[in-house]
């Protein structure tokens, strides 16, 4: 083999490697509360994702659930403001999100309900 044609194979070579690698999906990395790196290659589809007019009433219907129980229930809801609030750091943006299950609309208590 020549040296033009070894070059010739190598630059093929390398092209095709790096279109493979341009081709694979890009992965994404994040950190957890605890600093543990977790990578993603993005959304991934579940079967039961739905999508529809059924979809959107199932969505209502789950949300006035949750509504409800954060209402009603106060082991619920010291739950959701623990795993909701509790990883947030910043003294402000941790008080905005306990202030919010006490909020009446589009919130989980009403205004001068009880946020125990």
């Amino acid at each position: 083999m020549t040296t033009r044609s070894k070059l010739l194979t190598s630059l093929a070579f390398s092209a095709g490697v790096l279109t493979a690698i341009a081709a694979m999906p890009a992965a994404h990395a994040e950190r957890d509360a605890t600093g543990a790196e977790l990578v993603t290659n993005g959304p991934q589809f579940n079967p039961g994702d739905r999508s529809g007019a059924g979809s959107a009433q199932h969505n209502v219907r789950d949300s006035q659930r949750y509504e409800g129980m954060v209402q009603t229930n106060r082991s619920f809801r010291a739950s959701r403001m623990h795993k909701e609030c509790g990883p947030i750091s910043d003294r402000q943006l941790r008080a905005d999100c306990i202030a919010s299950f006490g909020r009446s609309e589009g919130s989980s208590v009403p205004r001068g309900g009880n946020r125990d």
